[in-house]
């Protein structure tokens, strides 16, 4: 049976604009509340044994419940991004693109590139673009998981492992539970900082590009789930082309004391289920 994973079409936005990066700076975020915690909120993240044996570390993370927003919407958005990634932080996303496909490589092997600022008039944080990619759950860091979880991550031009984010939500009475944190490699553990990184200095040796990550921006993401994904999904979901509407399923079971596996295979779609 054919795939699509032997076609050369790469990079679907879905007709998104992109703008070179040192000229789309001059647009405003719009304001937001921040949502209120999961109650009761979950433990504290703590980095389980293999984590630690890698020597990453936390650099944030924080709780979130989403009203009216449900698991399968969740599910649907990661492999969907092309259709609301500017919908999920205007002003602050700046470019949007698949280099690998969910529809064409599956879900884990699903990678895309991004840019994105921290305020009106930063400099874009990833130049012309940071490399995203999906990650097994061998990487997962943490002791514990909600039912959906999705790990993703960067690495430098040498392979190296840079950082990840690190997503997990279940269902909850009136809407969603979210969990979310950043891990990164130690600085010393690298040989030398990912791509975009590299790219930035070249540009302005000087630059001391703002990361996210120090910012209130996964704040300002979460916020947004609820003002766009229920209508979003609503309008996709009976959607017939799985080509064009990617349904992954990210529940996981966990397998031993510290480590998980999905429970579905989310893998690519078929010329004749299209």
């Amino acid at each position: 049976m054919s795939n699509f994973t032997d076609t050369p079409l790469v990079g679907a936005n879905a007709g998104q604009t992109y703008l070179p990066f040192k000229d789309n700076i001059h647009v405003p975020t719009l304001p937001y509340a921040p949502l209120d915690e999961p109650n009761p909120p979950y433990p504290e993240l703590e980095l389980n044994q293999m984590a630690q044996g890698r020597n990453w570390h936390i650099n944030q993370r924080s709780q979130h419940f989403l009203p009216g927003v449900t698991a399968e919407m969740m599910d649907w958005f990661w492999g969907n991004m092309e259709k609301c990634y500017y919908l999920w932080a205007p002003g602050s996303h700046k470019r949007f693109s698949w280099l690998s496909e969910p529809w064409m490589a599956g879900f884990g092997g699903s990678a895309f590139l991004i840019s994105e600022s921290v305020g009106e008039g930063a400099a874009v944080f990833g130049g012309n673009g940071i490399e995203i990619n999906r990650l097994t759950l061998d990487f997962f860091p943490f002791t514990y998981a909600l039912k959906h979880v999705l790990v993703e991550g960067t690495f430098n031009d040498l392979g190296e492992f840079v950082d990840m984010t690190v997503h997990m939500w279940e269902d909850a009475e009136g809407g969603l539970n979210h969990v979310t944190a950043a891990v990164a490699a130690a600085d010393e553990d690298l040989h030398e900082p990912p791509h975009f990184v590299k790219e930035m200095l070249a540009e302005n040796p000087d630059a001391v590009p703002v990361a996210p990550s120090s910012t209130d921006h996964s704040e300002y993401e979460a916020s947004r789930w609820p003002q766009f994904l229920p209508q979003l999904y609503a309008i996709w979901k009976d959607h017939p082309d799985p080509c064009q509407n990617y349904k992954a399923n990210l529940e996981v079971e966990q397998t031993g004391p510290e480590t998980w596996r999905y429970t579905h295979e989310n893998g690519p779609i078929h010329y004749d289920e299209c």
